[in-house]
């Protein structure tokens, strides 16, 4: 299931071997890379999110419902979790380098979550088809709409359209703010930034009574953050699947406005397209002329997007490397 076109990736290590110093960002960015292909996501004791989350979460204890204190929540999370990881990057070089080097690949690494994304979704479709309640226990883990009254079709919908728009979440935000900010030496700490903000809408960027204003600059800056890589990941899928990259494009400029999010429809249409299919959240919205999907159509959605984080891995390598 998991497609990360990885001779490009082992082709480079010889001579990155030889001059590690001279090719840190992309010595970094291929090792975050190998850590989440093989090891998946460290324990959650270890793991950098869930401490930003319990930042978060204890900061929502405190913090009254107010989009002053919501700014003032958002800014100290974004800012705390790049200067840590700044500090921890330097603490690592001051040691010797290459200590440096293990953990900043470790911090690239947290942001990324290719492999545990294209393995849980391949999981819940395998439930569906076998274990439809088991399948129903799992969803709220990929998607946010309540599991209990989907069909089939309706719960394989969701995951094929949870599975693209993470695509952008947990894949190319992270490796867009790498690449952009490391020629300034602070890739790292800009994909950090990012996945504290994802994290931050993730867990307060809901219009609920006492969330509607205290998560507002956490939700608004989200959609600021994703705005660029939500529009990069159309020209990314297009090119993996060229076969259908006519369908793929004109169904996105067609429908990627139809989702209330001004960025999920980009790549939710763009996998429409591409699978040829109708993806609906029932009374919400729908992107798509095609079919209705079923469970079967779980395993080319993946192989689609694996295609296209494979794609989007090589790229980055490729403007790294330059």
């Amino acid at each position: 299931m998991i497609d990360f076109h990885l001779d490009f990736f082992l082709d480079f290590f010889p001579n990155l071997i030889l001059n590690w110093e001279g090719h840190f960002a992309l010595m970094v960015f291929l090792l975050a890379v190998a850590m989440d292909l093989f090891l998946g996501e460290p324990p959650a004791r270890f793991h950098p999110v869930v401490l930003i989350g319990s930042v978060i979460a204890a900061l929502r204890r405190r913090a009254k419902p107010t989009r002053i204190f919501g700014v003032g929540v958002a800014a100290f999370v974004v800012l705390s979790t790049a200067v840590a990881g700044h500090l921890l990057i330097a603490a690592g070089n001051s040691v010797i380098p290459v200590l440096g080097l293990f953990i900043s690949a470790y911090l690239l690494k947290s942001t990324i979550a290719a492999r545990c994304l294209l393995e849980t979704s391949a999981e819940i479709g395998r439930l569906i088809v076998n274990e439809p309640s088991k399948a129903k226990e799992m969803l709220p883990a990929l998607v946010s709409r309540n599991p209990d009254d989907l069909s089939p079709s309706q719960a394989s919908s969701a995951v094929i359209e949870s599975l693209s728009e993470n695509y952008v979440d947990t894949v190319v935000s992270p490796l867009f703010y790498y690449v952009l900010f490391a020629p300034l030496g602070l890739g790292v700490e800009a994909a950090l930034a990012y996945k504290a903000t994802n994290t931050l809408d993730s867990m307060l960027g809901y219009r609920t009574e006492g969330l509607a204003d205290l998560g507002w600059a956490s939700a608004n800056l989200d959609d600021l953050a994703n705005w660029i890589p939500a529009r990069l990941s159309l020209p990314i899928m297009a090119i993996s699947m060229p076969q259908r990259a006519s369908a793929i494009v004109k169904t996105a400029l067609r429908d990627h406005g139809n989702p209330p999010s001004p960025n999920s429809g980009w790549p939710m249409a763009a996998a429409a397209g591409a699978l040829d299919l109708r993806l609906e959240k029932p009374g919400v919205y729908a992107v798509g002329d095609g079919k209705k999907p079923t469970p079967a159509h779980i395993a080319p959605a993946l192989r689609f997007v694996g295609a296209s984080i494979g794609l989007a891995i090589v790229i980055s390598a490729i403007l790294l490397s330059i």
